[in-house]
């Protein structure tokens, strides 16, 4: 008995599923027949109603313009590891393209092993001393004397050579050949030590120094640069750094801390207009060890100001 009902139910819903007397099928199978399945549905939506509409999501953009300020910039060495001589006078130091707490291991395994040995040692101060030696009769000593460089990984090695006058030791200005000699023999050391990894946890305090700080003059808005130096050597870094970026330099004057350089109008580099523009890097001097490096035009520029300043301070050394 139950399974000719269930025979039975199953033909009445295939009967229904295609009886020509539905209404609702056929109308069904002739629209899906005789209308795109677009149209089908371009109709229904029109007659359907939105129950979750979309808000208004037109945003009235301000005209307002913003000022981002400038990311701090800092100096980088041009070659990690790059050795160089530099001397100003009677001064004499060595450059060197690594952090001062790499640096400070070296020194120190160079005066351990030199005939000279190693004396006194301060890395507070980041100085260290050789064992006394005679000199021409007078009791003497190398001091070394390491910072910061002015560049952000660097360091600077300077050199003294001191003599002994009535128990205080005094530095000699004028003699240069032994400090010469001795500077080459260690620049000679650390050209041939290869690369370098390890670092000095007594001497990280030397790196935190700055010796040069990019910063923004609040009174005209001007990017400078304040340097721990004195006027005599701000000028020759200044110089240096002119020429190493390309930068076109027509005339200098000493006395009055300012180079003038020319930059054409039609550069690719600057894009400005056809005509020249002269334009001045200035030295001030605020203290002894105190300098301010800066640029002014006579139609203040700050992109031009700021991209001086950016191709000065990447080879100021």
């Amino acid at each position: 008995m139950k399974l000719l009902i269930f025979f039975f139910s199953i033909s009445l819903l295939a009967s229904c599923a295609t009886d020509p007397s539905d209404e609702r099928s056929n109308k069904y199978l002739n629209e899906k027949n005789n209308k795109t399945l677009g149209e089908i549905i371009d109709r229904k939506i029109n007659d359907s109603i939105d129950f979750y509409p979309i808000p208004d999501t037109e945003v009235n953009i301000s005209l307002q313009t913003y000022d981002l300020p400038m990311p701090n910039q800092f100096f980088s060495a041009e070659n990690k590891n790059e050795i160089r001589l530099h001397s100003l006078g009677e001064i004499r130091w060595i450059y060197v393209g690594l952090e001062p707490s790499k640096v400070w291991p070296i020194l120190k395994e160079y005066l351990e092993s030199d005939d000279l040995k190693l004396g006194i040692i301060d890395p507070n101060k980041g100085i260290m001393e050789s064992k006394t030696f005679d000199y021409l009769g007078k009791l003497s000593k190398f001091e070394y004397k390491l910072e910061r460089g002015l560049q952000r990984e660097s360091s600077e090695l300077f050199i003294s050579h001191l003599v002994q006058e009535n128990d205080n030791w005094i530095k000699v200005k004028l003699e240069t050949e032994l400090v010469e000699n001795n500077s080459k023999k260690l620049l000679d050391y650390f050209g041939n030590s290869g690369p370098i990894s390890g670092t000095s946890l007594i001497a990280l305090n030397l790196n935190n120094e700055d010796k040069a700080i990019v910063f923004e003059d609040e009174e005209d808005g001007e990017i400078k640069i304040k340097v721990m130096i004195g006027f005599p050597r701000a000028w020759a870094a200044v110089e240096r750094s002119i020429k190493i970026a390309g930068l076109d330099l027509i005339d200098k004057n000493r006395e009055e801390g300012k180079f003038y350089l020319s930059i054409k109008g039609d550069s690719s580099f600057f894009r400005r207009n056809d005509s020249d523009q002269i334009i001045q890097v200035r030295i001030n001097k605020i203290e002894e060890n105190i300098s301010i490096i800066s640029v002014f035009m006579e139609n203040k520029d700050l992109e031009t100001s700021r991209e001086i300043i950016s191709q000065i301070n990447q080879a100021l050394t």
